[in-house]
């Protein structure tokens, strides 16, 4: 009974390793809109960097609500 439930936990924990899904792109906002794992950059078009909710100068963009976006 042992090995069958040592198996099945064995299986179950290659199947989440297996599916396990790995970002493609990360946007830290760090005073600009690139790809910090990759070279998926955005462009910023209208947005102006801006403080975010905890205060940290630079790590966010403010949009106008019109035009402006980051491609």
């Amino acid at each position: 009974m042992k090995k069958i439930y040592l198996s099945c936990f064995f299986i179950l924990l290659v199947s989440f390793t297996v599916n396990a899904q790995t970002p493609v792109a990360y946007y830290p906002f760090n005073g600009n809109a690139n790809d910090a794992i990759g070279t998926l950059n955005g462009t910023v078009s209208g947005a102006i960097l801006s403080t975010d909710r905890f205060g940290n100068a630079s790590t966010a963009f403010s949009f106008d609500g019109v035009d402006d976006n980051i491609d």
